[in-house]
């Protein structure tokens, strides 16, 4: 008799921006560190239900809808010890914060098994919280794969509980800082826009109108201007998908280098090859003392390089000053083979 797969239950409720929209593609939105494919067979099999009963992977969700899912977990472990470069900004027995570099992506998932924060922080760390399932181990929010900056990791599942408990809560404070295309003109400004999934590309995030968008709110101001660009601090009150990179297209400002919301901008390709944008600070409370922390991650080279390069005016005479600084075609990095949702 063949062994059944050890597996553990997830339970959700259908919300507005899911209503109308297919399972399969819900459970990719809920779950993406499962492969769609992957997805669609657990449905097949009987392993996920809707409202108690058995649903094929087309059926489409009506908000409120009652979804529950037996995830499938792996006998061997998916976060692998590896012995990756890994910047400790603080640690002790309830948590770890990490300054994540860019293009590393947080946990595996499809295609992708080896090279993550997940894999170098069960090196360092041994065991974390389990909270989130084997895919997840101790990763309490995630930041996109191109996207650097502070996160935060729970070491036990206690400290997962309370540390999630803040981010539902919308009590941690986290600070953004991003280069954008375009001179912004408010010094400060409130964005409010609902955001849902794409409606033709569900890889991709969108402001929604019709209905299929959650509540989305990101404050911003403007710390400096260059020429045709700006440097901006953002602070995101809701954590969608995407959300900054998605509020700041949609303002006409995307992110300079941004490959899925931005243009192609042959000038500053070569000075940094990933969207620029950083999670510079994060404000939470210790999930044992109470107390509120605060932790700044300094900006990456590649960021620092791009604003010396418009400081010096790079944006109207590239050639030249690229010359001067010693920017070339090749330093740009290879595209990312994918994306990590977060901000």
């Amino acid at each position: 008799m063949e062994r059944e797969e050890p597996r553990f239950r997830q339970r959700f409720v259908a919300e507005r921006a899911e209503d109308g929209v297919r399972l399969d593609l819900a459970l990719v939105s809920r779950f993406p560190g499962y492969s769609r494919s992957r997805l669609q067979r657990l449905v097949k099999t009987g392993f996920a239900t809707v409202n108690g009963k058995a649903a094929r992977p087309g059926r489409t969700l009506a908000e409120g809808d009652a979804v529950e899912v037996l995830m499938e977990v792996e006998t061997r472990s998916y976060a692998r010890p590896e012995n990756l470069p890994l910047e400790i900004l603080f640690e002790d027995a309830w948590m770890v914060v990490v300054n994540k570099p860019p293009g590393m992506t947080v946990h595996p998932g499809a295609g992708e098994r080896r090279g993550t924060l997940a894999n170098a922080l069960a090196y360092r760390f041994g065991e974390l919280s389990s909270v989130q399932g084997p895919l997840r181990p101790g990763i309490v929010h995630r930041l996109d794969r191109d996207t650097s900056g502070v996160m935060i990791v729970a070491r036990h599942d206690d400290a997962h509980a309370m540390l999630a408990d803040q981010f539902k809560a919308r009590t941690v404070h986290k600070t953004y800082l991003a280069v954008v295309h375009g001179r912004v003109e408010f010094d400060a400004d409130l964005v409010s826009l609902p955001i849902g999934r794409h409606p033709t590309r569900p890889e991709r995030m969108a402001v929604r109108h019709d209905g299929h968008g959650r509540a989305s709110e990101t404050y911003y101001e403007v710390r400096e201007r260059f020429e045709r660009h700006s440097l901006v601090e953002v602070h995101p009150r809701t954590g969608r998908t995407h959300q900054i990179r998605v509020h700041m297209t949609a303002l006409g400002h995307p992110l300079v280098a941004d490959r899925v919301y931005g243009r192609q901008d042959r000038v500053l390709r070569p000075v940094i090859g990933r969207q620029a944008l950083h999670a510079f600070r994060i404000e939470i409370r210790h999930p044992s003392t109470g107390e509120m922390l605060l932790f700044e991650a300094p900006l990456p080279e590649d960021i620092e390089r791009l604003l010396a390069f418009l400081r010096a005016g790079g944006a109207s005479a590239p050639e030249s000053l690229a010359a001067e600084m010693g920017v070339e075609e090749e330093d740009a990095p290879p595209p990312p083979p994918g994306e990590d949702a977060g901000d």
